[in-house]
């Protein structure tokens, strides 16, 4: 795992290879006197009546005394190359973030050191299995949506298309611990935070799939001491001797609140797994979807989201809707994603809990999800089971204002929703689809 700072973001040091932490305590500061000082005080006064020490003092004061709302304006832009698949979901599970990651959909599996020789060798033949079906039944639809100028190009889109899908579909036979590459802009307190969290894990795992994760978590650590994100005892030492209280490299940032990653359910004491369906403004809902599918949902942080964490006595995964109505190649994918089983498939069936506000569910999760070109797990399971389900829980419980409310979302595309007008109209809304 490599991990880098973007060159183009604030809050760097001359050479931009490391995290300028006495800026970031400065604009702390800054913040910190906007909630604390009597009277109508600016930001451009305190820059003019204050010392840079006095400043920085008070941002670090706000840290010590746990009140780390001043230290989250400043943020940290990170790059980084080969952090395993798991590791991006747990990050892209904490709400304070903005991300971006390698696609499985537009970038095919390639072989390399962190990958085993049996995960290439499926996804390879399952890879060439899904563009065989997709060319034999499909290839009529992706011509009609693919058009070129002339015959050669409309065949070159469609070709390009169909191995997209492909791609999607191949990937679940590759580890949940496959590297990828990620960008990730998140707080400076928060960031701090994370490694908090993770250190639960690290001094004491609860189960085998944490022990696997714990070399990857030590990892990422020190990759952000390597390029001096973490605010340490030492760096207060430096910055303002006055409110050092030792020389160490323990972190200034404290966990007084016991919080740990929020992707695991075993770790929170009020978790929804297991519990009854919730139906309101504010919903509960438990399913049963593959690790790739979670990892798509939770891109939507308005929505919490946690997972049972994997087993691997638990041999269940999830079946391509390709694959529907296949008997022989239904047994062949299953047989052959058993055998990768030891390394926690992307095709791996978790208990996942939904909660959140209803309007976010149709806001943020229906009006990306909800459409043709999303991930097709993600979007079968939101717009044919979840929302129906939610929609048919109104009414048991005999919420029908709310209940009306949302029907007109009811297994329906966005493009159908009546607060929806798609950027990029593709022409053909459908309900069912097997790609």
């Amino acid at each position: 795992m490599k991990i880098t700072l973007d060159p183009n973001s604030g809050f760097l040091t001359k050479n931009k290879k490391r995290f300028d932490k006495k800026k970031a305590l400065y604009d702390a500061g800054i913040k910190a006197a906007v909630c604390f000082k009597e009277g109508e005080i600016t930001p451009v006064m305190i820059r003019e009546t204050e010392t840079e020490e006095r400043i920085i003092e008070r941002g670090i004061n706000t840290i010590i005394s746990d009140h780390t709302s001043p230290s989250e304006q400043p943020q940290v832009s990170l790059e980084i190359v080969g952090i395993p698949k798991i590791l991006c979901m747990i990050l892209n599970n904490e709400h304070q973030y903005a991300a971006d990651e390698r696609s499985l959909r537009y970038t095919e599996v390639k072989p390399n050191e962190y990958i085993s020789d049996l995960e290439v060798e499926l996804y390879d033949k399952w890879l060439n299995i899904f563009i065989k079906i997709l060319n034999h039944e499909y290839l009529d639809f992706f011509k009609k949506f693919n058009k070129g100028d002339t015959e050669e190009k409309t065949n070159k889109k469609a070709a390009s298309a169909i191995k997209k899908i492909a791609q999607e579909n191949a990937r679940y036979m590759v580890s949940v611990f496959m590297p990828t590459t990620l960008t990730y802009t998140v707080p400076f307190a928060q960031i701090n935070k994370l490694c908090l969290y993770m250190q639960r894990i690290i001094e004491s795992p609860q189960n085998d799939f944490e022990k696997l994760l714990i070399p990857y978590l030590k990892e990422f650590i020190q990759g952000l001491k390597d390029i001096d994100v973490l605010l340490t005892e030492k760096d207060v030492y430096d910055l303002c001797p006055k409110l050092a209280r030792n020389e160490s490299e323990d972190l200034l940032y404290k966990n007084n609140k016991e919080i740990d990653l929020s992707l695991f359910a075993e770790r929170n004491r009020f978790s929804g797994i297991g519990m009854p369906n919730e139906y309101g403004v504010a919903f509960s809902y438990n399913m049963e979807i593959s690790l790739a599918s979670l990892a798509q949902f939770h891109r939507h942080r308005t929505i919490n989201y946690e997972m049972s964490t994997p087993s691997l006595e638990e041999e269940k995964f999830y079946i391509p809707l390709l694959l529907s109505g296949k008997e022989d190649l239904t047994k062949e994918w299953l047989n052959d994603i058993l055998k990768v089983n030891k390394f926690y498939p992307q095709g791996k069936i978790v208990k996942v809990n939904a909660n959140g506000p209803l309007k976010h569910l149709v806001n943020y999760v229906g009006k990306e999800r909800a459409c043709d070109r999303a991930f097709l797990e993600t979007e079968d399971m939101f717009t044919n089971v979840m929302l129906p389900d939610i929609y048919e829980g109104l009414l048991k419980e005999g919420k029908t204002e709310l209940a009306e409310r949302l029907k007109p979302y009811i297994n329906k595309l966005r493009c159908m929703y009546p607060d929806y007008k798609c950027p990029s109209p593709c022409g053909h809304p459908r309900i069912r689809r097997k790609f």
